[in-house]
C-alpha cells in the first residue's frame, strides 16, 4: 500500500532453494533428487506464508521458477518474485526478492569491484584482493510518497577465515558505495541479507567478535564517523536470542544475517528473529523480520546527506516520479528470468 508509512521487511537464507534438476555439484540435491528439492521448496513456502512480510529478501535461490514456487499462497496474498542473475558460477546461487509492493523499476545490479586495504584491516590477510559482489540486487519501491532502495546481498562465507574476511572487506566497498549513492539521491535505504559476518556493535549469542570491518563500514558508509545505517534487530533482541545461524549439532549460534536501515529516513517499529518458524532440517539460518516506518521527509537533524545526485540516479528518480506506482506488476512475476541451466 503506497499510502501507508509502514513496511514489513524480511530477510532469510533459505539454504539451497534449488529444483534438483542438473544442479551443481555443491547442491545437496545433486544426482537428480527432485523429490528432496521439491519438499524443501514446499517447506520454504510454508515459512514465507508464516512470515507474511511485505518484502522478503530470499538468499540462496537458484532460479525465478523456484523463487515463484517458494512464494506460496497460503495467506491469500500473491507475491511478485524478482531476481537478477548473479555471477557465482560455483554455487549458482542468487538473491531473490518476494514483494507485495510494486517496484518502480526492474531489479538491477552493479559490476563494480572493491579493494581490500591490508594496511588498515584486522583480517590478518597480507595479500592483495579486489572483489565484486556476485550475489546482490538493487530494487526500488514507493512507500508514503518516498522512494525506498532495497539492497539484497549475500557475501563471502566463513566469518573468521582471513582470506574470506579480506574478500568481504572488498565486497562491502561495493555495497556501501551503492547504499550511499541511493541515499544521496534522496532514497530511504534498506540493506538486507546474509552478510556472513559478525557485528561488533551488537554481540551475538556466542559472543563472536568480528575480525573484519564489514558491518562497521556498511553502517558508516561515508566515513564521517557517524552511522547512516542502523542494525534493525540490534538491541531489540536479547543477546541470548541474537542468532540467525546454528550448527547442525545445536552447539554453535551466531548472527550473520542483517536488516539495516537509514536512520534519518526510517523508524524501526519492531524487529525479531523468527526461531519459531524454522528447524535445522529446513535451513541452518533463521529469518529476520522488521516493521519499519518510512518518514515522510528526511530527518535533517540526523542526516549526513551531501545533496549529491548523480546523473543516472537522477534519471531513475525522475522516471519514478512520472510513472510512480502505476508500473504495477510490470516488473513482477519474475520477468527478469535467468538463463536456462
Amino acid at each position: 500500500d503506497a499510502t501507508s508509512a509502514r513496511l514489513v521487511v524480511g530477510a532469510w537464507n533459505a539454504e539451497w532453494l534449488f529444483d534438483g534438476q542438473n544442479d551443481v555439484s555443491a547442491s545437496p540435491y545433486i544426482g537428480g533428487n527432485v523429490a528432496g528439492a521439491n519438499a524443501h521448496v514446499s517447506d520454504v513456502a510454508n515459512v514465507v506464508d508464516a512470515l507474511d512480510a511485505d518484502v522478503l529478501v530470499l538468499v540462496e535461490a537458484e532460479t525465478c521458477e523456484v523463487l515463484e514456487r517458494a512464494a506460496g499462497s497460503g495467506n491469500g496474498t500473491t507475491y511478485a518474485a524478482h531476481m537478477v542473475q548473479g555471477t557465482d558460477t560455483y554455487t549458482m546461487q542468487n538473491v531473490g526478492l518476494l514483494t507485495k509492493v510494486d517496484l518502480v523499476s526492474a531489479l538491477t545490479r552493479v559490476e563494480d569491484r572493491g579493494d581490500y586495504d591490508s594496511s588498515t584491516s584486522t583480517c590478518a590477510w597480507s595479500g592483495r584482493k579486489d572483489s565484486g559482489v556476485s550475489k546482490h540486487f538493487l530494487a526500488r519501491v514507493r512507500v508514503n510518497d518516498r522512494y525506498v532502495s532495497i539492497i539484497g546481498a549475500h557475501l563471502k562465507a566463513f566469518p573468521t577465515d582471513a582470506s574470506s574476511c579480506a574478500q568481504r572487506e572488498a565486497q562491502v566497498e561495493v555495497l556501501r558505495a551503492l547504499a550511499r549513492a541511493q541515499y544521496e539521491a534522496g532514497d530511504a535505504v534498506v540493506v538486507a541479507g546474509d552478510l556472513n559476518d559478525f557485528s561488533g556493535l551488537h554481540i551475538d549469542r556466542d559472543g563472536n567478535s568480528p575480525t573484519s570491518r564489514v558491518l562497521a563500514k556498511l553502517r558508516d558508509f561515508d566515513d564521517d564517523g557517524m552511522d547512516e545505517l542502523e542494525e534493525a534487530v540490534g538491541s531489540r533482541v536479547s543477546q541470548n536470542d541474537r542468532y540467525t545461524w546454528s550448527s547442525s549439532t545445536g552447539s554453535s549460534w551466531s548472527k550473520v544475517d542483517y536488516i539495516l536501515t537509514s536512520s534519518s529516513d526510517i523508524r524501526v517499529v519492531s524487529a525479531s528473529i523468527r526461531h519459531d518458524l524454522v528447524t535445522n532440517a529446513i535451513s541452518d539460518h533463521y529469518p529476520l523480520v522488521a516493521t519499519i516506518e518510512i518518514l515522510a521527509t528526511r530527518d535533517e537533524a540526523s542526516t549526513k546527506s551531501k545533496g549529491v545526485v548523480g546523473p543516472v540516479l537522477y534519471v531513475i528518480a525522475a522516471l519514478a516520479v512520472v510513472v510512480g506506482i502505476g508500473l504495477a506488476r510490470k516488473f513482477g512475476a519474475c520477468k527478469n528470468r535467468l538463463a536456462a541451466k
